[in-house]
């Protein structure tokens, strides 16, 4: 390695960051209610019916590519809903996701105003996935991505995040 490639990483090493570039875990929270138009209250753990009764009015989730979005069922295999279809509330909601945001800002080191802004409802059935990929800013402002995943019955599949 060059005597300058060496300085580089020995001065990245020396680079002191307050948060890590991922979060997660699990939480026991008060469940949320879920309404979706066309599909009604959504029940914990999702009934099979309601999944089917979800991707009935869902459309092929898209991916990035560039500048362009594109559907590619070999690149992106899963359904999603646009988040004006869905309503999530319940008594304890906004103070459970409050919560959650705040988790999140401290395990990434973030200060400030944060706010979450729900994007979409994504629908994974058998056999979905979605490759290696990048999220991209969907929002001016966009830092970083919230999964939060709804019990239901399943088997497989995994959530693996890496940095890239």
């Amino acid at each position: 390695m060059s005597s300058i490639g060496a300085a580089l990483l020995d001065s990245l090493r020396s680079v002191e960051r307050p948060g890590d570039f991922c979060v997660g875990g699990v939480r026991q929270i008060f469940m949320p209610t879920l309404d979706v138009d066309g599909v009604g209250r959504i029940a914990f753990p999702i009934l099979p019916v309601q999944a089917e009764r979800l991707i009935a009015i869902a459309e092929a989730a898209p991916y990035g590519r560039g500048a362009e979005t594109v559907v590619g069922r070999d690149v992106r295999r899963t359904f999603q809903i646009d988040a004006g279809k869905v309503r999530i509330g319940g008594g304890h909601w906004q103070e459970t996701l409050t919560g959650l945001v705040a988790e999140a800002c401290r395990g990434l080191g973030v200060e400030g105003s944060v706010a979450a802004e729900f994007y979409k409802l994504l629908v994974y059935d058998v056999g979905s996935f979605f490759v290696d990929h990048r999220d991209t800013e969907k929002v001016s402002g966009m830092f970083a991505t919230m999964v939060l995943v709804l019990p239901s019955s399943h088997r497989g599949g995994g959530l693996i995040i890496r940095h890239l």
